[in-house]
């Protein structure tokens, strides 16, 4: 079994990642900003949990000591995931070169390099980053989460309205799902320095999304159609987050909800 470090291990994505490394056998080491507590439902029993700043470089040599191979699931808001994933993936993978590290494998977004909403454009550096690396690298684009779905649902309802994006589809995929792939990855499958996409089963309308999670949760908030602003919301209706070509066999929305909510 491999030696693999999870880099953002404690997010939503990584804990995701984290549980099905260990559940393979492999020896599993998280590097997050913050350690948590094994009481923590960020903690997966079976991992080994250490400390790192991507930005400041602090701890990443301890973190990539030793390891065959690092998966990079970090994420961040605003200015700070500019930083994360332009100069963090920088001094990530120096590192890991030094190292020795053979193998990384980046968690992206499918059509991250198509859009000028500030986010992607810093993944698609992170992405640029990768591709120049003189690690072999593999990185997995995917559509959107059901989670950040159903967060969008969850946030709107608060106000009494749960957002239907007008001229919107979403194809959304399980972060379990997702972590398969990505480990599958970090194992060698497919072709290396490559990006390959992946989707979720199903391509639905951003109405008929919200519908399913109103009947699930038993919301009284009022469905109401709303135009995503911004190069996000043209990303979007031009159909950009979609992958229909690369959609999987996997836990699509409605089931995903039954085994959630």
């Amino acid at each position: 079994m491999a030696r693999v470090l999870v880099v953002g291990g404690t997010g939503l994505a990584g804990r995701a990642i984290v549980a099905e490394a260990v559940g393979r056998g492999h020896d599993v080491v998280v590097a997050s900003r913050r350690v948590p507590d094994d009481d923590n439902p960020s903690y997966v029993p079976g991992a080994v949990y250490t400390t790192a700043d991507l930005v400041t470089a602090d701890g990443l040599e301890e973190a990539v000591d030793g390891m065959d191979v690092l998966i990079d699931a970090s994420n961040g808001a605003g200015r700070e995931a500019g930083h994360t994933f332009t100069i963090g993936s920088q001094n990530l993978l120096h590192t890991a070169a030094r190292f020795g590290v053979g193998h990384a494998v980046l968690l992206s977004i499918v059509n991250v390099d198509r859009s000028g909403y500030s986010y992607y454009r810093a993944k698609a550096a992170q992405e640029r980053t990768y591709h120049d690396s003189p690690i072999e690298t593999r990185i997995v684009r995917t559509t959107q989460f059901h989670d950040f779905i159903a967060s969008l649902f969850a946030a709107g309802a608060r106000a009494g309205i749960i957002p239907a994006f007008s001229k919107v589809r979403f194809q959304t995929i399980a972060v379990s799902d997702v972590a398969t792939i990505l480990v599958d990855a970090a194992e060698g499958n497919g072709p290396s320095n490559s990006t390959r996409a992946v989707g979720g089963p199903r391509i639905q309308s951003s109405r008929a999304l919200a519908e399913a999670w109103k009947q699930a949760t038993g919301s009284r908030a009022v469905i109401a159609g709303i135009r995503q602003p911004g190069a996000l919301g043209a990303a979007w209706r031009a159909g950009d987050n979609l992958a229909p070509d690369q959609a999987i066999d996997g836990l699509d929305f409605e089931r995903w909800l039954s085994s959630t909510v």
